[in-house]
């Protein structure tokens, strides 16, 4: 049977776990962040978000994928960084087409909405990213503003 004194003990371990968590959450961000102006620039960057779920290009080879990372929007066009592995994707502002809200990507329901990004890539044949994005309306309008000329 445990006393008074052991249930105060198991309170303080998870109490102290859960702190450790939040702060260990906190420092990656606060370093992603940190990563992402250095890479971009801090006068170039316009908007940015964590926990974004890049789900590859439609142009790849595959279903989609599960990458998580982060994603800026700059002056120049939309730059994506993934948290752990070493993928990159930059999509020129001016060559950005649309964007859409979709459930299907690459062939595959994705049981959620994501948001298509539709451009023209470097070999001049139309393509899209799809990203689930926190704030999604704020995203699109926020591109939209940024390259007006570019997105219909």
């Amino acid at each position: 049977m445990t006393g008074v004194g052991g249930s105060n003990a198991n309170t303080l371990i998870i109490g102290g776990a859960f702190i450790a968590i939040v702060l260990f959450i906190a420092w990656v961000r606060n370093r992603e962040a940190d990563r992402l102006t250095k890479i971009v620039g801090k006068e170039n960057l316009l908007m940015s978000a964590f926990n974004v779920y890049y789900h590859g290009l439609e142009s790849e080879k595959g279903g989609p994928l599960r990458s998580i990372g982060a994603l800026a929007l700059t002056v120049e066009g939309l730059y994506y960084r993934a948290l752990v592995r070493k993928r990159e994707l930059f999509i020129p502002g001016k060559q950005i087409s649309s964007i859409t809200v979709i459930n299907e990507f690459k062939g595959k329901n994705m049981y959620e909405y994501i948001v298509g990004i539709n451009f023209v890539n470097d070999e001049g044949k139309r393509d899209r990213a799809g990203f689930k994005i926190p704030h999604p309306e704020r995203w699109s309008a926020a591109i939209r503003k940024a390259f007006p000329d570019a997105v219909n």
